[in-house]
């Protein structure tokens, strides 16, 4: 397999790459100061994101970075790519910590987080011959929280430690790519999911995972 990591240079991309290689697949990739690969791929991941502005939502001067880095980038890129896709391709887009629970302080992140969601259904839904999904890794311990920690600004989650694994983000990334559209397409998996469970209810639910308003 071809894997094309977007934000090769952050700490859950440098890790996947290794467990990926480890695994027999080649992987290429891209940042702000690298062009993008130019080969045939069957995999795109991207890392891509920033939290800040980190605080109180009347006092952040620009999200314009913000929504950029997590959501527009992302979608460019993947335009770039999109004539090279293989066959049955696969984009994976990394859907952050947990952005649909709101948290003081993060209103530019969460909100440009979901609006990312609502892309990769979107678009899984628009191009029935990819298999576009969402990864959501939980909190990992990775340089994306520095602006957090730079600013002193209090994250319950960072404070209760006990980090996700890489190793746990990447099985989760092999049992999604390994199912059927059906089973993950337009859907934000998460690391915690019970994902032996979800062949079967994403036949009696079929909005499973997906944005919804609940009536």
């Amino acid at each position: 397999m071809i894997v094309v990591l977007l934000g090769d240079k952050s700490d859950i991309a440098q890790g996947l790459r290794k467990l990926l290689e480890k695994d027999g697949h080649a992987v290429f990739g891209w940042h702000r100061d690298y062009p993008l690969p130019t080969q045939s791929w069957d995999l795109v991941i991207s890392c891509l994101g920033t939290v800040a502005p980190v605080g109180p939502w009347y006092e952040s001067d620009d999200w314009n970075d913000c929504f950029e880095s997590n959501l527009f980038l992302p979608v460019k890129l993947l335009k770039k790519l999109w004539k090279k896709r293989s066959e049955n391709a696969s984009v994976c887009l990394m859907a952050g910590s947990n952005p649909q629970q709101p948290m003081h302080g993060y209103a530019p992140y969460n909100a440009a987080k979901m609006a990312l969601l609502k892309v990769v259904e979107q678009l899984d839904y628009e191009t029935p011959t990819v298999k576009f999904f969402a990864l959501g890794p939980g909190y990992m311990d990775t340089k994306i929280h520095k602006p957090t920690k730079d600013r002193g600004w209090y994250n319950p989650r960072i404070e209760k430690g006990n980090p996700n694994t890489i190793e746990q983000v990447y099985e989760c990334l092999k049992w999604c790519i390994e199912q059927t559209r059906e089973v993950v397409g337009g859907r934000n998996i998460c690391v915690s999911d019970e994902h032996y469970l979800m062949p079967q209810l994403v036949k009696e639910e079929p909005n499973l995972y997906k944005l919804r308003r609940i009536e």
